[in-house]
């Protein structure tokens, strides 16, 4: 998958034919996108206005491609106007909005199409999902919106029609314009705070985990598309499901029950009369209206019955099924427009635990423990695609994450994330764009204004609370939506709050938990100071599961240094110097590098870049496993859940991620998978109890719990084993690891759990130590000796058998994939496992998946590497 949109030439002809097609086949109504042709200029060298720009005989002088969807910043890129600001110091060459002055990314983009000649009652729309900030657009020497576009999430639709050169070519001329202020990149969190008096992204000003965005992310920054309706427009389409009771997955289900709504916007200049027809499945149900002339109304079915439902549960709970509902606005025999998406059903509700202090997340009336992680964005320039959100979204699904948070600092994400959170059953908790850094929850020196001013941004709350309904009409169908939060650490402006707590929510979606601020006093009880969610950085794994965090933290990270493969495309060689006593050079620095400690130093002499990173990894793997373990130690008593921060990075940063910008997984992305399985058996390194963990909804009985310890070389040293039952949605400790007193130096424990029939359920390795020095003794691990074979199975996997022939220990194994002839690490990859330990002897069969990517005859060009701790590297081809 390619990181950078590729942007095409025009087609002119294709969109011709795709116009043509939709109205041929009027009853079934299309959408076009319009994401091809587009020019590009900065304003302030186009000497004419919008007029002039739109008219047909305007003629293109030195007009750059543009990118569309796409940012001022990715059209530059495109043209190579400004270099990578992802590689280096890059982003440093790159001109700043604030110093340059908004006009300096004022730009126009321009496009030209062809509509053919429509029929009598036909209209033609033109849809913007995403503007940044302001823009004012003409078509053919007229300008279309009469108020000038604001704000960066705002959708517009705008009725073409009227403006239309019909039958010959149309010119489209959009002036966009950043947020005013851009603010001022100083080096605060969202730099000096002013980019939050608009309503748009504050990351862009700068944050410790990134970079200022140089254009502030100004353009057609999402989909633009034409749409063909009859007189009759269907809008923002609406399924209300509803699914009372305690549920379980798997069994047979009472009846749900779904209430489906929509608006219907006549364009004409007659009342117009027909039918709202809506199907799912077999099923279809039809109501009359009639709208008057330029009038807007809305239409709701009653409550309807679903017998038998299939529900949709969340990653680790059950299968996420979904249904679709088709809807068409039908006038005699002809289709004025028609509507389809896919919904769920389930019911979410929640409480507050007195006990352990949080705030109980409850789906179908299941509590779910919530273990998930911070969202920033896809991409820090809005280079977006649906093949990328199923990526990343598919990666939290395969860490057995249940919930992602998107960080209110950033935006809501498009629908193709939602979706592809609908298909793998991740829960989203939907900040708006408030934080507590620009916000005013803090007095700070780096902000421009007072601490009281940044309390009631931003300036336009009327904008603020139209985007926001309007972007709970986008998202609310999606079940995989599970709640809102007015802001990440802060509320909102209380008048603000008020409307959307006792107006918004209660018309436009009455279903979600709304709170004010992610840190609120009914999210966690903080008995422990702070602001409700931290700390930052790399911990003693241990202890994790001795100090008491808040119980439920919305964000609590560590670390994530990628592999040297993404190092490489980061920077240059010269500056891959790893640092010297956690002292990072100056291109670290920039990256974000966020310090060890003396976590990767122990592990013994750091002997260049890839050393470096390699150690880094196991310390990624057992930070984020011991996290997550020490909250699972702590399940229903002290704690209701927690969201890491943060699973991904936007551009190529040295923090805090589980993957990394180029979709390449760390070592910490299969610690925590390992110990956020649903049904785990762990060992928790305070006291070396071995424990069940089962976030299921089933009663676990008659397992078979195995533990057994080695050498440093694989020599056995102890076994034992016993049986457990474990409870649905509880944690039991089972036992200590140890019989008599704990080995000496390093040595390992393999825990290993089986069903009644000898199924193996779980299995975890542990690396201990009994003093700090034994770290030392992976420098005397000798080379390890493979034998790798691949092979593919029926369902179109990769196998790769991978046994260990030789007499010494095969460690923290690295598998990747790469191109035979340049090398370069093919990404996405889907592995089973990664990042594992064979013992003398021992073979391994893991699966590999990457029918997403490639054909076979592509796929053949491709090779398997197997990276052991100590040795050499075994390619085989695939």
């Amino acid at each position: 998958m390619n990181h950078h949109k590729p942007t095409t030439m025009p087609r002119l002809i294709a969109l011709i034919l795709s116009l043509t097609t939709a109205i041929a086949s009027f009853a079934q109504t299309q959408e076009i996108l319009l994401d091809e042709g587009w020019k590009a200029k900065r304003a302030s060298e186009v000497p004419v206005d919008g007029t002039v720009v739109s008219s047909p005989e305007f003629e293109l002088f030195d007009w750059m491609e543009a990118v569309v969807p796409g940012t001022v910043l990715s059209t530059l890129l495109h043209n190579k106007k400004v270099p990578d600001p992802f590689f280096g110091l890059n982003n440093e060459l790159i001109p700043d909005i604030y110093e340059t002055g908004a006009e300096y990314y004022t730009f126009w983009f321009h496009n030209r199409f062809i509509v053919p000649e429509m029929k009598q009652g036909e209209q033609l729309w033109l849809k913007f999902r995403g503007i940044n900030y302001s823009a004012d657009l003409f078509l053919n020497g007229r300008r279309i919106n009469t108020d000038t576009h604001k704000g960066m999430f705002l959708r517009e639709k705008y009725l073409l029609t009227p403006f239309l050169e019909k039958g010959g070519t149309n010119t489209l001329a959009v002036l966009v314009e950043p947020p005013v202020p851009v603010g001022n990149a100083n080096g605060g969190q969202g730099g000096d705070g002013t980019i939050a008096r608009s309503v748009t992204q504050q990351f862009t000003a700068g944050w410790d985990w990134i970079c200022p965005i140089r254009d502030r992310n100004t353009g057609i920054w999402d989909q633009v598309s034409l749409e063909i309706t009859g007189p009759v427009d269907i809008r923002h389409p609406y399924v209300k499901t509803k699914v009372p009771g305690k549920r379980w997955p798997g069994k047979n289900q009472d009846p749900a029950y779904i209430t489906i709504s929509a608006e219907l916007f006549n364009a004409s200049d007659i009342t117009q009369e027909g039918t709202l027809m809506a199907t799912v499945g077999d099923k279809h149900w039809e109501l009359p209206a009639s709208i008057n002339a330029g009038a807007s109304i809305t239409l709701e079915f009653d409550e309807i019955e679903i017998p038998y439902p299939k529900l949709w549960w969340p990653n680790g709970m059950g299968e996420a099924n979904l249904y679709k509902l088709e809807m068409s606005f039908k006038q005699k025999d002809v289709v004025s427009d028609s509507e389809s998406f896919n919904f769920g059903l389930r019911e979410t509700s929640d409480y507050f635990d007195e006990k352990a202090g949080g705030r109980v997340f409850l789906i179908n009336g299941q509590k779910v423990f919530i273990k998930g992680g911070n969202w920033i964005a896809s991409d820090a320039l809005l280079r977006l695609s649906p093949e990328r959100y199923e990526a990343e979204v598919r990666m939290h699904a395969e860490m057995n994450m249940n919930m992602i948070r998107i960080w209110g600092g950033a935006m809501p994400e498009r629908p193709e994330f939602y979706e592809a959170c609908d298909k793998y059953g991740l829960l989203v908790w939907q900040d708006l764009w408030v934080s507590g850094d620009c916000n005013g929850r803090w007095p700070d020196p780096r902000k421009k204004e007072s601490q009281a001013r940044r309390q009631a941004y931003p300036d336009d709350h009327s904008l603020f609370i139209s985007t926001a309904i309007d972007q709970i009409k986008m998202l609310r169908n999606h079940p995989s939506l599970y709640m809102w939060c007015g802001g990440n650490e802060f509320p909102p402006p209380p008048d603000i709050n008020e409307i959307l707590e006792k107006q918004v929510f209660p018309e436009y979606d009455e279903t979600r938990y709304y709170v004010n601020e992610s840190t609120s006093d009914s999210i966690l009880r903080n008995t422990i100071g702070g602001n409700g969610d931290g700390p930052y950085g790399i911990q003693d794994p241990k202890r994790f599961f001795v100090t008491q965090s808040y119980p439920f933290n919305p964000e609590l990270g560590s670390v994530g240094l990628p592999n040297v493969e993404s190092m490489r495309k980061m920077m240059a060689e010269k500056d891959l110097q790893p640092p010297e006593e956690d002292r990072a050079n100056q291109v670290w620095r920039y990256h974000k590098y966020i310090g060890y400690g003396l976590y990767i130093e122990q592990l013994g002499e750091i002997t260049g870049v890839e050393d470096f990173c390699k150690k880094a990894q196991l310390v990624n793997y057992e930070q984020y496993r011991a996290l997550q373990e020490g909250f699972n130690a702590g399940m229903w008593d002290k704690y209701t859940g927690m969201l890491v921060w943060k699973n991904q990075n936007p551009w190529t940063s040295l923090r805090g991620q589980f993957y990394d910008v180029f979709l390449d997984q760390n070592g910490g992305f299969y610690g925590y998978r390992h110990g956020a399985k649903p049904l785990h058996l762990q060992l928790n390194l305070n006291d070396s109890s071995i424990c069940i963990v089962n976030q299921t909804q089933s009663d676990a009985n008659n397992l078979h719990v195995e533990s057994e310890l080695f050498d440093i070389h694989g020599s056995t040293l102890q076994k034992n084993s016993s049986e457990a039952d474990a409870g649905a949605n509880s944690y039991k400790v089972i036992r200590k690891l140890f019989e008599n007193k704990k080995p000496l130096g390093f040595y390992f424990a393999r825990l290993k759990l089986k069903d009644g029939q000898g199924k193996l359920l779980d299995e975890n390795l542990y690396w201990l130590t009994s003093k700090e020095s034994d770290w030392l003794e992976l420098e005397r691990l000798k080379p390890a000796n493979l034998q790798v074979n691949v092979r593919k199975n029926d369902n179109g996997l990769i196998q790769a058998v991978i046994e260990n022939t030789g007499h010494e220990t095969a460690f923290f194994m690295r598998m990747l994939i790469s191109d035979k002839q340049s090398g370069e690490l093919v990404l996405p990859v889907f592995m089973e496992d990664n990042y594992f330990t064979l013992f003398p002897g021992e073979k391994r069969q893991i699966g590999i998946d990457l029918s997403h990517l490639k054909s076979d005859a592509e796929i053949s060009e491709m090779q398997l590497e197997v990276a052991p701790w100590s040795g050499s590297t075994v390619t085989i081809g695939l």
